[in-house]
């Protein structure tokens, strides 16, 4: 056998090699949409990922949180605002 026959073979072994590793992987599948949103309500459906111990408000404190909240539908959303945009000319949002 000469150096260029002994070249071919070792190619075609190698590509041999290839090919077989290539067939025997698993295909993998790429994931579908709204596989990850199931995965996480799942997720808090279970409940193994609450929390161990609840930590309420206090009295003091969850009272005036719920008196903010009631006063904020003290004002009427209006149907429209005067701007188009919230977006300042140099896009930070403020005015």
């Amino acid at each position: 056998m000469n150096q260029q026959t002994g070249r071919t073979w070792v190619l075609a072994l190698a590509l041999a090699a290839t090919c077989a590793v290539a067939v025997a992987a698993e295909p993998t599948q790429a994931p579908r949409v709204g596989d990850a949103t199931r995965a996480w309500l799942e997720l808090q459906a279970s409940g193994n990922a609450a929390l161990g111990t609840l930590r309420p408000l206090p009295g003091e404190i969850a009272d005036k949180a719920y008196q903010r909240y009631l006063k904020s539908f003290d004002n009427r959303i209006p149907d429209s605002y005067a701007r188009e945009s919230f977006v300042s000319a140099s896009g930070s949002g403020g005015s």
